[in-house]
């Protein structure tokens, strides 16, 4: 299989009400791993834990807050700004 198919990671920032990505006050993704995707997202100690929030949230349809995919380029911008901002 050549790198350009092989399944990507896709991540989600998770926005409040009128916020922007890059603005995001959370951080998901979605892994690709058989025979369904592992959904991750970053806890307060600023590492990955299994979610449920992705097919909880396509199946209900909203929640409390909104997602937008993002590239993996703003994902570790993001990462890296909440580590810096904890001394990490």
């Amino acid at each position: 299989m050549q790198a350009s198919d092989e399944p990507t990671v896709r991540y989600f920032a998770l926005i409040k009400d009128g916020g922007t990505p890059e603005e995001a006050t959370g951080l998901v993704r979605r892994v690709p791993t058989t025979p369904r995707p592992t959904d991750e997202a970053i806890g307060n100690d600023l590492e990955w834990h299994p979610t449920d929030y992705l097919e909880r949230y396509f199946t209900l349809g909203s929640m409390d807050r909104e997602n937008v995919e993002i590239s993996p380029e703003l994902a570790e911008e993001l990462l890296a700004r909440w580590r810096a901002a904890r001394g990490h």
